[in-house]
């Protein structure tokens, strides 16, 4: 039991780190919406469109690492298994 609450940990730590690190690493909150520049092509003004993308933030990145090391620490509630030496 101990092994496999470790490997889900890392499992789960990679995953939130790759999802962070690809999904466009945002150092502030996790966004629903970004805004994206488009120039009105009659009055040649820039303007702000909301693109609807989500973003992961910090507190994702956080979250997710937080998770991963209580169930990494969970594992030493676990005595460890009596199997055969090989």
């Amino acid at each position: 039991m101990r092994t496999k609450l470790r490997w889900a940990a890392l499992v789960l730590a990679l995953v939130v780190l790759a999802l962070w690190f690809f999904g466009g690493p945002n150092l502030g909150w996790t966004k629903n919406s970004v805004t994206h520049k488009e120039k009105d092509p009659v009055t040649e003004i820039e303007v702000d469109v909301f693109v609807k993308r989500w973003v992961p933030g910090v507190d994702f990145l956080g979250g997710g690492l937080v998770v991963a090391a209580l169930l990494a620490g969970s594992s030493f509630l676990f005595g460890k298994s009596k199997g055969t030496k090989g």
